[in-house]
């Protein structure tokens, strides 16, 4: 999922930590992916130079993911209510197929029997 974090705090590999705010973040299955700008000098006025970057955090790095905004706050619920549905689904679906499986199987080995006159 792709949404506007209003504040994420993460583990940094040298022990520090690090906390974003107002980026656009990306849950993916290896961490989580923020998008973000880091200083990387200054020019001859004095004003900061920034450089875009998009960061990977592993999930074990991932202290804290906030959202405060209304309409955010909405869409993060719909999306974790819906995978939530969906893994569920997948789950009754896996049931049902091994269900399914358990009743075939001694119904074939039954007829197999009974269909064999010299049995």
């Amino acid at each position: 999922m792709q949404v506007k974090a209003n504040r994420v705090i993460v583990a940094n590999h040298d022990g520090s930590v690090s906390e974003f705010e107002n980026v656009e973040v990306i849950q993916g299955g290896n961490g989580l992916y923020v998008d973000h700008k880091v200083v990387i000098g200054t020019d001859p006025e004095g004003k900061d130079i920034l450089q875009q970057r998009l960061s990977l955090y592993p999930w074990e790095k991932i202290s804290l993911l906030e959202w405060n905004e209304p309409t955010l706050i909405e869409q993060v619920k719909e999306f974790v209510i819906l995978t939530e549905l969906e893994d569920f689904a997948d789950l009754l679906e896996e049931i049902q197929e091994e269900m399914e499986e358990q009743e075939q199987a001694p119904a074939e080995t039954t007829s197999s029997k009974e269909d064999n006159p010299y049995n």
